[in-house]
């Protein structure tokens, strides 16, 4: 049975949404599957690291450009200096999996582990995907040691090759999300609304993610204020304090949750769905056929910010860098916000991962 090791991170939940989406695909094409986050893994200088990106993530999102400068600037993920260091842990760490293909999601995992595989002439095909979809993304994701590369756009596969990928090393395929984030019946909508019970002109949810990042207080008021007949549904992630400050309003219109494991059932039944412009919270959203607020207003990663413009080039969603621009789109209503469902089906077709899966999968089984 074929073995494959994905490569994932903390340092983003995208990058575990579709990890385990790719993991469920596979197990079911009959691989034998693990995933694995060798930055966390590798000592407490990288669990730090990370500690400090999530950190400015939920707490200074504006501070990321620098953030993103310092990285692609010094590129540490290429340097030799670290490079040396991490071989003590890539051995042993290939030695517990003994993968026969390896599949990176993340951006600072292309390099020391595939270039250890290379220099020791060890027979394991190193593969990427692409969780973000649109330039600009970090330089990272492109790597010598890579053998063959995975896009969601032609945009990403432009931008790939003009970081000196080989245009021949890269495919497209779609977006793979969790199987369960598909469109809902009318009956399965209904059944959400009556447990939840939603009632009223429309359901708006605010996903704040994992860990409630952002100015979400000042985006619950804005809307809570546009849409006041509206049920607003907030995900405050591990946000307890923001979510005890929504609480105490007592709006009885109004209903805010921890983090969701079940938050598919909870986008489907929605008629928009606001939240930060992350590749995976997005099209997970879109595969439900439910569209999208994307929000900037302390400003926008550089790696989300293709997303952020692509929401209305393609037309599956609304973008907001301002609160007056969140308001604007409130007030347009369910019924203007539903004539986006058409052009979100052309832009994205609900995806496992098995498109990709199957390109990797007969390349690489032992004998």
């Amino acid at each position: 049975m074929t073995k494959l090791l994905i490569l994932s991170s903390d340092t983003g939940e995208g990058h575990n949404s579709a990890a385990s989406a790719l993991e469920l695909a596979a197990s079911n094409a009959g691989l034998e599957v693990s995933i694995r986050k060798p930055l966390e893994e590798s000592g407490s200088v990288n669990r730090s690291m990370g500690k400090l990106y999530n950190a400015l993530l939920a707490r200074r999102p504006q501070w990321m450009n620098r953030y993103f400068w310092l990285i692609d600037h010094f590129r540490p993920n290429e340097r030799d200096i670290f490079y040396t260091k991490a071989r003590e842990f890539i051995g042993p760490f290939l030695d517990s999996e003994n993968p026969d293909v390896l599949l990176s999601v993340h951006p600072m995992l292309n390099h020391f582990v595939q270039r250890f595989i290379k220099e020791e002439g060890r027979p394991i095909p190193c593969f990427t995907f692409l969780t973000d979809p649109f330039p600009p993304f970090w330089h990272g994701w492109a790597s010598p040691y890579v053998d063959r590369y995975f896009v969601p756009t032609d945009e990403a596969l432009q931008a790939l090759t003009a970081m000196g990928v080989p245009a021949w090393r890269i495919e497209k395929v779609p977006m793979p999300v969790r199987p369960q984030f598909l469109p809902s019946t009318s009956s399965e909508i209904g059944n959400t609304r009556e447990s939840l019970n939603l009632h009223g002109m429309s359901t708006i949810l605010i996903n704040g993610g994992a860990r409630g990042g952002g100015p979400l207080w000042n985006v619950y008021n804005t809307v809570r204020t546009a849409a006041p007949e509206s049920n607003v549904l907030v995900v405050c992630g591990h946000n307890s304090v923001l979510r005890k400050r929504i609480d105490d309003l007592m709006d009885p219109k109004t209903q805010t949750f921890g983090f969701l494991a079940d938050i598919h059932r909870y986008v489907a039944a929605a008629d928009l769905v606001l939240t930060k412009p992350g590749a995976l919270s997005t099209y997970e959203a879109l595969a439900c056929g439910t569209p999208v607020l994307l929000l900037g207003i302390r400003g926008l990663m550089p790696q989300e910010s293709g997303l952020f413009k692509a929401a209305l080039h393609y037309e599956f969603g609304y973008a907001a860098s301002r609160l007056k621009e969140v308001k604007e789109v409130i007030l347009r209503g369910p019924q203007e916000w539903n004539r986006l469902r058409g052009s979100i089906a052309q832009f994205y077709l609900s995806s496992s991962g098995r498109e990709l899966i199957e390109r990797i999968q007969p390349l690489n089984a032992r004998a």
